[in-house]
């Protein structure tokens, strides 16, 4: 169980997540795991590539946004339709290692049922490797990318500042 939401540390309302620069978004299903609550600038930049954007954050967005995102990408591993998944800056601020690999899971998961690709992103903080509340309700791992690897039970690849998940469906 996580002690903090760290939901105060979205922030960026208008610059476009660095992911989204770097991510071979492939299919027409993006599901942006761990949004933030500044999304219409994301959602703007994943329509003008032709894709469906589906933001889920369970700290920022409404339990009805997160049920009819849930809902879309559960129908999409049942009928096996591609879905891409972007997780920038999410593993980063939560608080213990069980949290960190559900969120590692079910990226797996999703990307394996529907055939689609994960692109993980994180904060890297000072890289010591030493968490710390960085807020009333905000944490900073402070690890570097490769330390996420450990946090998924399947081979994952390292490129280009992210984590990719299923790169093979790429």
């Amino acid at each position: 169980m996580q002690t903090f939401t760290s939901s105060a540390t979205s922030i960026n309302r208008s610059k476009l997540p660095a992911v989204y620069r770097k991510a071979n978004l492939r299919h027409g299903m993006v599901m942006d795991y761990g949004c933030g609550k500044y999304i219409d600038h994301i959602r703007d930049h994943v329509f003008s590539l032709h894709k469906a954007y589906f933001p889920y954050d369970p700290y920022n967005l409404t339990d009805d946004e997160n049920a009819a995102t849930a809902t879309l990408v559960c129908n999409a591993m049942y009928l096996h339709i591609p879905v891409d998944v972007v997780c920038s800056n999410v593993l980063n601020v939560i608080d213990n290692d069980d949290t960190v690999r559900q969120v590692a899971r079910h990226l797996e998961e999703i990307t394996s049922a529907t055939g689609g690709t994960a692109y993980v992103t994180v904060y890297e903080g000072d890289r010591s490797g030493i968490g710390r509340q960085t807020g009333k309700d905000s944490f900073q791992r402070n690890a570097p990318l490769r330390d996420y690897v450990r946090f998924f039970s399947i081979p994952v690849t390292v490129r280009n500042g992210m984590i990719i998940v299923n790169e093979n469906n790429c």
